[in-house]
């Protein structure tokens, strides 16, 4: 536009100059002057044109934008808070989050890191109303989730051990209330440097390694070569399933040479970086580390953490992880929450996050010990086992656990309705009969029952199998 000004002005003048210079009674220097003054002025005219135009435009477009901004709603935000385990929370419960915010229909679903690396914002946005819901997740130990809980800054804690029962019966003084939530099976993973020659370990070794007891790998068949002691924090659940599974049947402490991590991550990045590291973090955390077999005593074959020996707990080292709540009028969001973690969908993102559904599975086992029963072998090539076991001893069973699993169980047997179960007693003990009454009262009806004398499994659980 400024360009076809400046041709209109170039005619004009020409046009004004030629007709002043055909008038001979001025002379040069006037027309010049006059042809000068008449440019000031056109220019002036144009600029002003130009302004006019411009000023036009901007008029015109300025009602739309205000229009837009009028129109425009103010959003809703809603939060949840998760405080607590790091192995909870560093891989698993973002993955949880995210699936639960698209289940919602959610969209511009994304993760905020915050400060802390084990801290992070995972948020989006319901079209249908714009509501913003941000999901906050802090994991710095199990400890700390039900330290969050009592001060009522976090609506779940995350754990991976059991509520201790002084956090419990302080919770129950200040909410009157306090509910358990188990979403996974998970295992301690005992790790290593990738070309570490040594494969296997007792429990009783691990524990006498990490108290300082021994400290060299030629001790184990390894190299000749110190061994560096890698340990989760005084605020991990980790932690304290370690402490309770392997230093405390040995009456054991850790040795104050081991180095400390918040963070399994950084546990893992340490391990692969020194060639006489020993550590342990949660299965899902192993990253390229090695991860050692561990045996329950000398007399027994080593066995790796997978899917069927974490969730049959024939891994020694086998956990649950849980998320609690407080008081009985929790938030409507933390209710949904869990209780999609407790569905197929959450469920699935344990498995996807490397840890095993809290739910039952099955599974039919790859390869068994030289010395098993020909009866039990014979099982296991026809049928599978489930991923939920029952105490032998009657004075040690734990109520609470035993009445989850019969809930998994019936839970299992309502979702596949055309399997028989079977009962393996390696005992002869008089659970078995009054384990499949109490399945019976639990509507889970018990197809056979199956004894079988095999003194290396005698102290076992009664299994499961379902054909």
């Amino acid at each position: 536009m400024f360009q076809h000004v400046l041709i209109f002005l170039n005619v004009l003048l020409s046009h004004s100059s030629h007709i002043l210079r055909t008038n001979s009674a001025l002379t040069t220097t006037t027309v010049n002057k006059i042809c000068m003054s008449k440019l000031n002025v056109l220019v002036i005219f144009s600029i002003g044109l130009l302004i006019a135009i411009s000023g036009t435009a901007y008029v015109i477009k300025q009602p739309v934008k205000i229009a837009s901004q009028a129109s425009s709603e103010k959003q809703m935000v809603k939060s949840l808070s998760l405080h607590g385990s790091n192995t909870v929370g560093e891989t698993f419960a973002p993955r949880l989050a995210k699936a639960y915010l698209k289940t919602l229909g959610a969209i511009n679903i994304k993760t905020i890191p915050q400060q802390s690396s084990v801290e992070k914002i995972i948020q989006g946005t319901l079209p249908s109303d714009n509501t913003l819901i941000q999901i906050e997740i802090r994991a710095h130990g199990s400890s700390t989730g039900f330290t969050a809980l009592s001060e009522n800054s976090t609506d779940i804690a995350m754990s991976s051990r059991k509520i201790k029962g002084k956090e419990y019966n302080d919770l129950l003084q200040k909410f009157e209330n306090v509910s358990e939530h188990p979403i996974a099976l998970d295992a301690l993973a005992i790790v290593t440097y990738p070309t570490n020659p040594v494969n296997s370990l007792t429990s009783e070794q691990v524990a006498a390694i990490f108290s300082g007891q021994a400290t060299n790998w030629s001790e184990f068949g390894g190299e000749n070569r110190s061994i560096s002691l890698y340990s989760r924090d005084n605020n991990s659940g980790t932690w304290d399933t370690f402490k309770s599974l392997v230093l405390k049947p040995s009456k054991l402490t850790l040795s104050e040479k081991s180095a400390r991590f918040e963070s399994s991550a950084n546990l893992v990045k340490g391990v692969v970086n020194n060639k006489g590291a020993l550590g342990f973090v949660g299965v899902a955390h192993v990253g390229s580390s090695k991860v050692l077999a561990i045996a329950k005593s000398s007399n027994n074959p080593g066995t790796l953490p997978n899917g069927y020996t974490i969730g049959t707990q024939a891994y020694p080292l086998s956990r649950t992880l849980f998320l609690y709540t407080k008081g009985v009028n929790q938030p409507e969001i933390a209710k949904s929450f869990i209780d999609f973690v407790s569905r197929n969908d959450g469920q699935k993102e344990a498995e996807d996050a490397g840890l095993v559904s809290y739910y039952p599975s099955h599974y039919r086992p790859k390869e068994l010990p030289k010395n098993t029963p020909l009866r039990y072998r014979e099982l296991a090539s026809m049928a599978s086992r489930i991923t939920v076991n029952f105490g032998t001893n009657t004075n040690n069973v734990d109520a609470s656990k035993e009445q989850r699993d019969l809930t998994r169980l019936r839970n299992y047997v309502e979702q596949n309705p055309n399997q028989s179960l079977v009962l393996v007693d390696f005992s002869r003990s008089e659970r078995l009969a009054e384990l499949k009454d109490n399945l019976s009262l639990n509507q889970v009806e018990v197809f056979d029952t199956l004894s079988i004398e095999h003194p290396p499994f005698a102290e076992d659980d009664i299994e499961v199998w379902i054909f």
